[in-house]
């Protein structure tokens, strides 16, 4: 076993100044969670135009790799797992900032439920809307879609609650199921890579959570190229995985 106890991976392209904010609030979260010795934060520049200024990640406390060509987001992600091996990984989009209390808490579930595998986080647009609060699955083409989103957050329910997937923008995944499903599927441009390993996780046994307590801040789909990307994700995901999830939205 690594002593390790953490691996945060940010692929980022681009976005330096949203990159730097994130990791600010990426430092706190991992204070507060009294996880920051144990931890490595890993920023995966894919490709960016400049390429990110090495001396600027180090001062935020993060290691850099830098990739020439661009890469999948699970390659990204995959490449960073396997240089820095831990006990858990931490997916993190670099539009994301994080809350103080957000590590301790997913942490703290899967320290209390054995069986869980995953655990994704609360999540709100800067208007105070619901962006995540986990995933459910509709009929047809509809497929997973984020349950309430845009949804006032303040009315809307906080009990942490089991899902059959989250999103891989703030995720949190033990070490043994990561190395078990051999990490992302590099098969993916872009997009629905998180929701397929969590279906990958629950065929396996496992279960994937939501922690519900504290609200993220995520600015969603900033990075540049996103939407042409998606298609074919979404394409290859359905013909996959239709008809296999259960119906739950």
């Amino acid at each position: 076993m690594t002593s390790n106890l953490l691996t945060v991976i940010i692929p980022s392209r681009g976005m330096l100044p949203l990159l730097e904010q994130c990791l600010a609030a990426l430092g706190r979260s991992l204070e507060a969670a009294g996880a920051r010795e144990q931890s490595t934060v890993a920023v995966v520049d894919n490709a960016s135009r400049p390429p990110l200024p090495p001396q600027r990640i180090a001062a935020a406390g993060a290691e850099l790799i830098r990739l020439d060509a661009h890469h999948s987001f699970a390659r990204a992600n995959n490449l960073a797992a396997l240089r820095w091996p831990a006990e858990h990984y931490m997916l993190l989009n670099n539009d994301v900032l994080l809350q103080p209390e957000t590590i301790a808490e997913m942490l703290a579930l899967l320290r209390r439920i054995p069986q869980a595998g995953v655990c994704g986080a609360r999540m709100v647009f800067p208007d105070g809307s619901l962006q995540h609060a986990g995933v459910v699955f509709g009929p047809g083409e509809q497929g997973p879609y984020h349950l309430l989103r845009t949804k006032p957050s303040h009315l809307m329910p906080r009990l942490e609650r089991e899902f059959q997937a989250v999103t891989g923008a703030c995720m949190l995944i033990r070490g043994e199921l990561w190395r078990e499903l051999g990490g992302l599927d590099e098969d993916y441009p872009f997009g629905l890579e998180d929701i397929d390993f969590c279906l990958r996780a629950r065929q396996g046994g496992w279960r994937v959570f939501c922690c519900q307590g504290s609200e993220s801040l995520h600015f969603e789909s900033l990075t540049p190229g996103r939407s042409q990307l998606d298609r074919p994700s979404r394409k290859l995901f359905m013909s996959r995985w239709q008809g296999r999830y259960t119906l739950d939205g």
